[in-house]
């Protein structure tokens, strides 16, 4: 089967390549509304009685999903729109089989998952995402010289190689369990392997890679420098999330310059954004909260690097919860939001459910964070869970809007394309 396609077939290519952008982003945001429930389900359950067993389960299936279904084609869409170089040279049938694998492996583990936990179903649906990764990843490699000489083609390519290598994680943990050792300190630790290089490689080098893209118009001379200073500090930050198994000191010490440097790459990032605003560069409002976003997040990592910020972070599950939330919803999932907008008309009932999604964001974020606070000082937070409950209840609702006002957008798309 072969990869690139005729130079007299690319108009039709690139035709159907627009459609499936739109029909894999609209799959995406309706699997989002998907998770949310998921998730309102999970909080439903803390008032049941329901054992803990089933209630882990659904929150595999939960998180399987968000990851799955829809950030991984969300950012299959993003890869299509941003890097048409790539995307209309390839043929159509590869990018739709990649999509097809995402999706029905999505649903695979949204299913299975409550029934069984990690039992034979789910991880064959698990292995099958992998494998749709690996494929992504297999292309894009192939025709690395169409986009790789750019940053933005870089970042790309090392978000890729981040995303293959997060698959270590979930291939370590079978036998892990096989072994007796779950819930062991080495097996949280392949859950964070993945965790990592899914969120501070694979999801942030490909986003940053678009914004370097929307920066192309600009001259700037920071992208080199803002690249490498991540790329060398990506793997060791994994150390990050090892710290509250208080390994050897020196893990410390690489875990605290891995987060430095992070924070000199933000420094040089956040140059050439306010440099590409001031040569009349206009970015989405979403796109300035997932950037502001992701600085927390990396000020929070180099806090975190300290044992007493380590250890209190990860002795109140909590703090955790609203972590992943915060990078998830606040940073990837905004960005995502704002870097599509230019294809769908806003209108005000989606400008209505984008606030209200906003909303939630935020007050589940505070009631995470508060009553994280208080079990800390050993204070009580009266009603945490129905608190919880009812903000999150706001989620679905923000989504199905949203996913119903861009199903309704009948807009080409152009932008990149």
């Amino acid at each position: 089967m072969s990869l690139l396609i005729d130079k007299n077939d690319e108009q039709a290519n690139t035709q159907k390549i627009k459609q499936l952008i739109r029909r894999v982003y609209l799959y995406a945001i309706f699997n989002f509304f998907l998770v949310a429930l998921v998730g309102v389900l999970l909080r439903t359950i803390q008032f049941s009685g329901i054992g803990s067993v089933y209630y882990k389960n659904i929150l595999q299936a939960h998180s399987h999903m968000a990851l799955g279904g829809w950030i991984m084609p969300a950012l299959l869409a993003l890869v299509l729109k941003f890097y048409p170089e790539i995307g209309c040279r390839v043929a159509y049938r590869h990018w739709r089989n990649i999509a097809v694998l995402i999706f029905v492996s999505a649903y695979g583990m949204l299913f299975s998952f409550p029934f069984q936990g990690y039992g034979s179903v789910s991880i064959v649906f698990s292995t099958l995402s992998i494998l749709a990764s690996y494929y992504l990843a297999f292309i894009v490699w192939k025709i690395r010289s169409e986009t790789g000489k750019t940053v933005s083609g870089k970042f790309l390519i090392a978000g890729l190689f981040y995303l293959v290598l997060s698959s270590i994680g979930p291939f370590a943990t079978v036998p892990l369990i096989i072994m007796g050792k779950a819930g062991s300190i080495i097996y949280f630790d392949a859950i964070y392997f993945y965790l990592h290089f899914q969120y501070n490689g694979w999801f942030s080098f490909l986003l940053l890679g678009i914004l370097y893209k929307i920066f192309s118009a600009s001259k700037n001379s920071n992208a080199n420098i803002v690249f490498t200073l991540l790329n060398i500090a990506c793997i060791p930050a994994f150390f990050l999330s090892t710290l509250w198994g208080k390994p050897p000191v020196i893990f410390y010490f690489i875990s605290a310059v891995a987060a430095f440097l992070q924070l000199a790459a933000l420094f040089f990032l956040l140059k050439d954004f306010v440099r590409a605003k001031g040569n009349g560069i206009q970015f989405h409002v979403l796109l300035h909260i997932a950037l502001l976003i992701f600085s927390v997040k990396l000020i929070l990592q180099f806090a975190g690097a300290f044992p007493a910020i380590a250890d209190m972070s990860y002795q109140h599950r909590n703090f955790i919860i609203a972590y992943l939330h915060f990078v998830l919803i606040g940073f990837v999932s905004l960005f995502i939001f704002g870097s599509m907008a230019t294809i769908f008309t806003s209108t005000w009932k989606y400008r209505f459910a984008m606030g209200l999604f906003l909303f939630a964001f935020m007050l589940t974020e505070g009631i995470l964070f508060v009553q994280a606070l208080s079990e800390k000082f050993v204070l009580r937070f009266a009603d945490f869970n129905k608190w919880i409950l009812a903000a999150s209840c706001l989620f679905p609702m923000a989504l199905f809007m949203i996913w119903y006002e861009t199903l309704q957008t009948k807009n080409e798309i152009k932008a990149e394309l």
